[in-house]
């Protein structure tokens, strides 16, 4: 993360005061340092924590080992401006998966956010016609792309909405075309292509993309969704700045070697959750080294690109409700998603997608506050709007993250399904890029964990059905 001055610590009291160690029961040989345990987490982002809970459960012996300092992954929530900033997900869907129900089980609050977005252009909300021709857009897209894949076929995005047939004559849908060569759909393509995945329409798989059924953010946390994600981690056996260098496989057991440790850690079951790039890239020896089929896997999702960049506007100059979405129609100035007024603040947030994101994870600051700047003034030119200062993420920097993310590249979707095969007899993956329909998403990442550690758990004869 990048920032232009330093801000305070965190203040993390009140959040985790709800946490009990009652509600979590820590099983037996659950020590840090132990040498032999049932499970093995690797990873501490949503998936992770997800995975040590249920392990916890179900109280059989585990250790969380998370490479850097805090748990958490991409959800982080940083001290900037006198406020808690978010630097990865602003929030998550309540009714996708248990991360929802899991927080409020543990006594952690939640606030509803906003349902849709808002649409402007040329400076001004678009009227209801813009909105009615956005939505005719955006629905003809996706149905067009469905029709393009037809029968598993795949291929990039952005040729499978420039190829798919048109509807036959008199069917329902027979204005698809017409809705298609919209003005809107450069906005569309934006919104599917680089403000959701990181990367445009050219470097998608049709296929992948076509069965995402993320559902909307609709819930967040008033103390950010980074310190939830701590406080949900906070009972569970972790032992942080312990990044794993080599899985061997033993039989029935496998070994777990930690830099910095001389005895690795064997365990029956390893719930692996780290991110696909960070895999892909080699950061964690196997022996024997991992299938074939799963390396390439794993290198047909690579990460996209997508950082965040905090600043506060006071006095409301843009005229938005606390926590609104703001989408622009496509310009020339670079596209971002805006995030305005978090929590009621004078806090903003601009998610900036592909180049822009990249040249923002590798200078920071130096050129996020531009592009903000310039954003600002082309689609709200009537607001005065000047940023003194900013706060960045930098997730394509950070060796552990390694981007946003993962989405398969064109003729690469049926890839995913690899990911539900289980390693070497007992490596269970987990993370954001694991479901099939649910991928790129916190509550997608949050249930893949539960799922790994219902897999694992099976291996002793009494975990879930």
């Amino acid at each position: 993360m990048t920032r232009t001055r330093p801000g305070g610590t965190l203040n993390r009291r009140h959040f985790l005061a709800a946490a009990s160690a009652a509600l979590l029961p820590t099983p037996a040989l659950a020590q840090a340092g132990a040498s032999d345990v049932d499970v093995v987490i690797i990873g501490g982002g949503a998936a992770g924590i997800a995975a040590a809970r249920r392990v916890a459960e179900a109280r059989r012996s585990y250790v969380l080992l998370e490479a850097g300092p805090r748990l958490g992954g991409r959800a982080r929530t940083e001290s900037a401006f006198g406020l808690k900033v978010d630097l990865g997900p602003g929030g998550f869907a309540g009714s996708e998966g248990t991360l929802g129900v899991r927080a409020q089980a543990a006594g952690q609050p939640l606030i509803p956010l906003p349902s849709g977005r808002r649409l402007f252009a040329d400076g001004h909300e678009v009227r209801e016609s813009g909105y009615d021709a956005f939505s005719a857009a955006l629905g003809a897209a996706q149905r067009n792309m469905l029709a393009a894949i037809e029968g598993g076929k795949d291929m990039s995005a952005a040729q499978a909405l420039a190829s798919a047939p048109p509807p036959p004559p008199g069917k329902a849908g027979a204005g698809d075309r017409s809705a298609a060569a919209s003005p809107w759909m450069p906005t569309v393509a934006q919104l599917l292509g680089p403000l959701s995945c990181g990367r445009p329409l050219a470097a998608l798989s049709a296929l992948d993309l076509s069965r995402r059924d993320a559902r909307p953010d609709d819930t967040t946390s008033p103390f950010g969704v980074g310190a939830l994600m701590e406080a949900l981690g906070a009972w569970v056996n972790v032992q942080r700045e312990a990044p794993v260098t080599l899985i061997t496989h033993g039989g029935r057991f496998h070994s777990v070697s930690v830099r910095g440790q001389r005895t690795p850690i064997r365990a029956r079951a390893i719930v692996l959750a780290v991110p696909a790039p960070v895999l892909a890239a080699g950061a964690i020896r196997f022996n024997p080294v991992l299938p074939t089929r799963l390396v390439n896997a794993l290198r047909a999702v690579p990460a996209g690109h997508l950082e965040q960049v905090a600043f506060i506007l006071a006095g409301n100059p843009l005229g938005l409700l606390p926590n609104e979405t703001v989408l622009t129609r496509a310009s020339d100035a670079a596209p971002a998603l805006l995030q305005g007024r978090i929590n009621g603040s004078d806090l903003h947030r601009l998610t900036f997608a592909d180049a822009p994101a990249r040249a923002i994870a590798e200078k920071g600051a130096e050129v996020a506050l531009p592009l903000a700047e310039a954003w600002l003034r082309t689609h709200f030119p009537g607001a005065p709007a000047r940023i003194s200062e900013v706060m960045t993420s930098r997730w394509g920097q950070d060796p552990l993250i390694r981007g946003a993310l993962s989405a398969a590249l064109p003729g690469q979707g049926a890839q995913r399904g690899v990911f539900a095969d289980t390693v070497q007899n007992r490596i269970f993956l987990a993370g954001d890029y694991v479901p099939l329909s649910g991928w790129g998403t916190l509550a997608g990442a949050w249930s893949s964990g539960e799922a790994a550690a219902d897999r694992a758990l099976r291996l002793f004869g009494d975990g879930p059905a």
